[in-house]
């Protein structure tokens, strides 16, 4: 299941706009590329920042559980196109109306760019599409245990894994949760009511490798994605036998960088070879803000199934399945 949702992930990429967005020379390519890449480095730090609860209890002392869930990033359709004209690009013509699909959308007609003069360190070309995907998902295996004075800490990781073409994925996260039921007199009498605070950190690197194609020529061509993913929220939660309703409301912060590795060569207008590299640049992209979360658990013996739902600029579905003790 892990593999799987990580494959979905990786699917999104094609390599064709990563090495053909060049062709609008280096510094153009790196406005494109931004662009492009920002419905997929804005989901990314998203879906890091949800799953990390499916209750607002803590456990016990020397409980623990043990949850797998994938949480499923989607872009809203603004985030599905660019228009190139807005983009400050130097040197190029842009025909039609400049607007171009993300990684996040999909347009059968796109516009092209061409140097505005003769030569030079750019070409000729009809800017590529998007993959018509505008979800990601990331998986997530993760784990808790209770401590003493009504604490837990959790620890999620996906172990490096090798896709061979799809890339390398790698995750790495640690949180606290703290239960404040005990502070508040209405909620501790009130035997199913729960509250809580949490705070989680998540490590997120991947690699995509980046080859021939078209007009271009690539030499170690690779994509680097790395991402920080911190989250803050207030847990209040219902807890009867079978069903547990919870809800979070907390403030949130990603930093994701892109890292464009390779040399990248192509042949202009007038049938010269142009070479950008090596390793071009990096694209950074930061997101923050609060959201609001809620959903439910069932639990059937030690066996917990899960689904919530985040509202926010880009919503997240989470859903998971564990195995719960205490």
């Amino acid at each position: 299941m892990v593999i799987f949702a990580l494959m979905v992930s990786h699917s999104v990429f094609s390599q064709e706009p990563l090495r053909d967005f060049f062709q609008a020379g280096e510094d153009n390519a790196r406005i494109l590329t931004k662009a492009y890449l920002q419905p997929y480095g804005e989901m990314l730090g998203t879906s890091l920042n949800a799953g990390w609860y499916n209750t607002a209890k803590v456990h016990k002392f020397g409980g623990f559980d043990l949850t797998f869930s994938v949480m499923n990033a989607v872009a809203p359709s603004s985030a599905k196109t660019f228009d190139v004209n807005k983009l400050d690009l130097s040197g190029v013509n842009v025909s039609g109306d400049g607007i171009a699909p993300t990684i996040a959308g999909e347009m059968e007609s796109r516009p092209s760019i061409s140097p505005d003069v003769q030569g030079g360190e750019s070409a000729s070309f009809t800017l590529p599409n998007g993959s018509g995907n505008d979800k990601l998902p990331i998986p997530m295996l993760q784990g808790a245990i209770g401590l003493p004075f009504n604490t837990e800490v959790m620890a999620r990781v996906v172990p490096k894994m090798n896709f061979g073409d799809a890339g390398e994925v790698s995750v790495l996260g640690f949180g606290i949760k703290h239960s404040l039921k005990n502070y508040i007199p209405f909620v501790k009498r009130v035997p199913f009511l729960q509250m809580s605070v949490l705070a989680g950190y998540t490590d997120f690197n991947s690699s995509y490798g980046i080859t021939d194609g078209g007009n271009m020529t690539v030499e170690n061509g690779e994509l680097g994605i790395s991402s920080g993913a911190f989250t803050s929220r207030l847990l209040l939660g219902a807890n009867f036998p079978v069903v547990a309703l919870y809800t979070g409301f907390g403030y949130g912060s990603t930093n994701s960088d892109f890292d464009v590795k390779g040399t990248y060569s192509f042949t202009n207008d007038n049938e010269q070879e142009v070479s950008i590299g090596p390793d071009p640049f990096t694209l950074g992209y930061k997101t923050s803000g609060f959201d609001f979360n809620a959903g439910v658990r069932l639990r059937l013996g030690f066996l917990a199934l899960h689904a919530d739902y985040t509202v926010g600029d880009y919503s997240v579905l989470t859903a998971g399945v564990g195995i719960n003790i205490r």
